[in-house]
């Protein structure tokens, strides 16, 4: 009976030492915001690399990514060369933003938009307030 509980309990021990082999490190709910303003594609595949890096390690985190400037090309449906991965994570709760000033001043109305794209009055006015929230931010694809 003794030699059952010591087995029992070294396998429970080697179980808390075990490496995950999921690439999963906690289970928190980190929130992140990204800034994104490229618009070649290699940048546009970079960000969204990074945000299935980030939610691979961490599953629950909440992701947003603020797009602004040269990075609005990612949600636009003529110029994105990520719209599949746009669509997948949008459907996992990434949240993809576009800003409307950018819209306003290259003239690009919501329905040139992926249909998973929100739209923020401003980049920077976003970026600040999930900061203000205690967001972590990140510049993406860099």
């Amino acid at each position: 009976m003794k030699l059952l509980f010591l087995l029992s309990l070294i396998v429970s021990c080697s179980n808390l030492f075990a490496q995950p082999t999921d690439g999963v490190l906690d289970m928190k709910k980190h929130k992140i915001v990204m800034q994104f303003t490229n618009s070649d594609s290699v940048s546009q595949a970079s960000v969204v690399g990074q945000v299935k890096n980030i939610r691979t390690a961490w599953p629950n985190a909440q992701v947003e990514v603020v797009c602004h400037g040269g990075g609005l090309e990612l949600l636009q449906t003529t110029k994105s060369k990520a719209a599949a991965q746009v669509a997948e994570w949008s459907s996992k709760g990434v949240v993809f933003a576009a800003c409307s000033n950018t819209m306003k001043r290259k003239n690009i109305k919501k329905e040139d938009l992926l249909s998973s794209a929100v739209v923020v009055p401003s980049a920077m006015i976003e970026l600040t307030l999930k900061q203000e929230q205690k967001w972590a931010y990140v510049k993406g694809a860099h």
